[in-house]
């Protein structure tokens, strides 16, 4: 059943601010008539299930985590289990901490099910998420609480050109203590409830042991965003790449940070960093992309954002044909600038951009300076 009574056993959730997508995704499968049906009971709990499987058919790492993603961005995981299931929450009611290699608690950002039960999920996407693989994608559409949960497998490949590591080798070579606060630590993240306090003490106390355990930064790191300590978050995942730079996963956390914080020349730094040793964080080039764009270097920006478009990343990130609209448009070359401003109005029209990027669209086609759409080849 789409409604289930039992919490998982972790609920991960990565919030972002950037706007939503706004294009409608493919419908998979019709819902109930629900003329019918009577409204579910309130404490109700909807899920996502499935399967994610390994293309080679091996087992499924234990890091993997399946995600649920609307409008570009994750809004709630869940980790995958040994034999790869996973159930992913949409009520907003779960809360967990965080797990060793996936990022910190925010607020549910999930559509929630109106009064009858339908939770709308056709701008939202399931995949899989583990370091260095590829993940297909399950679209979704409108869908009842009274739907069977299960929506079918999602497959992971390897990807290719991988220079970094997805885990870090500092666990095998850090002290005895320092690794008992830190395994620790992991299996309390992995609690329903987790205290977040004392998980933060622990692992400081391992860094303390052993200031080059990165695994153990990486994790504190975590906990301190869980905790709203963003600045402290941003120095212990300095202090995991500074303890083993090749370990990429760090970036994709403290990137997001940093550019967060208005610190693009770090975000630019450490982006770049991370797009050497795994040229597949498309979230690393998005705010790479977003970053040189507010530093005024209209040539990198371009060509980061350009290359999530080859590379179909766009599909997730269609915000980057909005940093190519205005790249281009900084550069002087309205028409391209008017081609990208048109693909990202044309994905995104409910965008909190929209109206603004039309009105100039449309002032431009007043100078003269852009053909009408109508006319464009």
């Amino acid at each position: 059943m789409f409604v289930k009574n039992q919490l998982p056993s972790l609920a991960i959730v990565l919030a972002f601010s950037l706007q939503p997508l706004g294009a409608q995704l493919g419908q998979q499968g019709r819902s109930r008539d629900l003329g019918d049906v009577a409204p579910p009971a309130p404490e109700a709990t909807a899920y996502l299930s499935g399967v994610v499987r390994m293309d080679d058919d091996s087992t499924v790492p234990k890091e993997t985590v399946a995600e649920l993603v609307c409008g570009g961005f994750p809004s709630a995981t869940d980790p995958v289990s040994p034999k790869g299931e996973f159930d992913i929450e949409l009520s907003g009611s779960g809360r967990g901490a965080v797990d060793a290699t996936r990022g910190a608690i925010e607020a549910l950002n999930v559509p929630q099910a109106n009064h009858l039960g339908v939770v709308d999920l056709a701008n939202c996407v399931v995949r899989a998420d583990l370091a260095g693989y590829k993940s297909t994608q399950i679209q979704l559409s409108r869908r009842s609480m009274f739907d069977s949960p299960d929506i079918g497998e999602v497959v992971l490949s390897r990807l290719e050109g991988v220079r970094g590591h997805a885990l870090s080798p500092t666990i095998a070579t850090a002290p005895k203590k320092a690794v008992q606060s830190y395994e620790w630590a992991v299996k309390e993240g992995q609690k329903p409830r987790s205290d977040l306090q004392r998980m933060a003490a622990r692992l400081e106390s391992a860094v303390s042991e052993d200031p080059g355990f990165a695994a153990a930064w990486d994790l504190l790191g975590q906990i301190r965003k869980a905790l709203n300590l963003n600045q402290e978050a941003i120095e212990a995942f300095k202090q995991a790449v500074s303890g083993d730079p090749e370990f990429y996963p760090v970036y994709e956390r403290l990137v997001p940070l940093l550019a967060r914080s208005n610190d693009m020349p770090g975000a630019i730094q450490f982006g770049e960093k991370a797009l050497e040793l795994n040229p597949h964080l498309d979230e690393v080039r998005f705010f790479v992309s977003g970053a040189y764009l507010r530093s005024g270097d209209n040539a990198a920006c371009i060509e980061n954002a350009l290359t999530m478009v080859e590379t179909e990343a766009v599909a997730n990130y269609p915000q980057a044909y909005q940093f190519l609209g205005s790249a281009y448009a900084n550069s002087g070359d309205f028409a391209s600038s008017a081609k990208y401003f048109r693909l990202f109005l044309s994905v995104s029209p409910n965008a909190t951009a929209a109206n603004p990027i039309q009105e100039q669209l449309d002032e431009w086609v007043r100078l003269g300076v852009i053909p009408p759409e109508s006319e464009t080849p």
